[in-house]
C-alpha cells in the first residue's frame, strides 16, 4: 500500500514537472520565459511628456514668532517643464500648517510662472503668486 502511494506521488511529481517544461515555464519562478505582463494604459509613458524636460523640487520652511502666533510651516513643491527651446513653465503647489494658516493642511496654487526666452539677452516672464504666509517673504524668494 505504501509503495503504491509513493509510486503515485512520484508519477504526479514527474507529470507536474513535464507539464511545466512543456508549457515553457521554469520550475523555479513559475513564469514562462518571455511572457508579457499586461500593463494598464495609465502606466504607459505619454508620448507628449518627456521626463528629461521635467524637474521636481520641494522645500519646507518653518518659522515662529514672539507674538504668540505659534509655529508655522510652509511646504512648496515646484514642477518645472521645458516646453520648447525658448518656452518654459513652472507650477508651484503650497501647503501651509499652523495657527495662522487659513485652511491649514490643504494644498493651494502657490505660484505659476511662464517664461519665454528667444535670445540669451531677452526674456519675457509672467508670474502669479498667492502670498498666504510670511514665510514666503524671505529675501531672494522672488528670484529663485
Amino acid at each position: 500500500m505504501v509503495t503504491r502511494r509513493a509510486i503515485a506521488l512520484v508519477l504526479a511529481g514527474v507529470a507536474l514537472i513535464l507539464a511545466t517544461q512543456l508549457a515553457g515555464a521554469s520550475s523555479l519562478d513559475g513564469l514562462a520565459p518571455g511572457a508579457m505582463t499586461p500593463v494598464s494604459a495609465f502606466a504607459r509613458p505619454a508620448f507628449w511628456l518627456d521626463p528629461s524636460r521635467l524637474s521636481v523640487s520641494t522645500e519646507v520652511s518653518v518659522g515662529s514668532s514672539w507674538g504668540g502666533r505659534g509655529t508655522e510651516a510652509l511646504q512648496v513643491t515646484r514642477l518645472s517643464y521645458q516646453l520648447g527651446a525658448p518656452l518654459a513653465m513652472r507650477v508651484s503647489l503650497g501647503n501651509q500648517w499652523g495657527p495662522g494658516g487659513a485652511g491649514s493642511g490643504s494644498m493651494f496654487l502657490e505660484g505659476l510662472d511662464v517664461a519665454y526666452r528667444p535670445f540669451q539677452s531677452f526674456e519675457v516672464r509672467v508670474r502669479y503668486q498667492d502670498l498666504r504666509s510670511p514665510l514666503q517673504l524671505t529675501p531672494g524668494y522672488y528670484w529663485r
